[in-house]
């Protein structure tokens, strides 16, 4: 059913904006993926969701995973101008592999 649900559901509401989150995994390695189902659901306290679902083999995906263990992500938006880089994340990698480099997204540390 879940398989069925989705096409159903994506194409409900258009255009969606993209979460693009990146995360960071414990030894440092950069992880960036597209969420097209995200949303803020509150303000006090602020409150966003996304699903980032599981590989195939039932294992959390890099995003999930390294959310678990490090508690920090960044949600950035997509505009046009990124939008081809970004669907370049969205190809299935290796765990660790950082999807940024091979679609030439530089990566910028926070501000303490």
């Amino acid at each position: 059913m879940a398989e069925r649900a989705y096409p159903i559901l994506a194409s409900l509401v258009t255009p969606r904006p993209i979460a693009f989150v990146t995360t960071v995994s414990p030894d440092g390695k950069v992880n960036a993926a597209p969420f097209s189902f995200f949303n803020l659901l509150g303000a006090n306290p602020p409150i966003l969701a996304f699903a980032p679902g599981d590989r195939d083999d039932g294992t959390p995906k890099d995003t999930a995973r390294n959310i678990r263990l490090i508690h920090e992500f960044v949600v950035n938006l997509v505009d046009e101008a990124i939008a081809e880089a970004m669907n370049k994340c969205a190809a299935s990698s290796p765990h660790g592999e950082n999807e940024l480099i091979p679609a030439g997204l530089p990566a910028r540390p926070l501000p303490p």
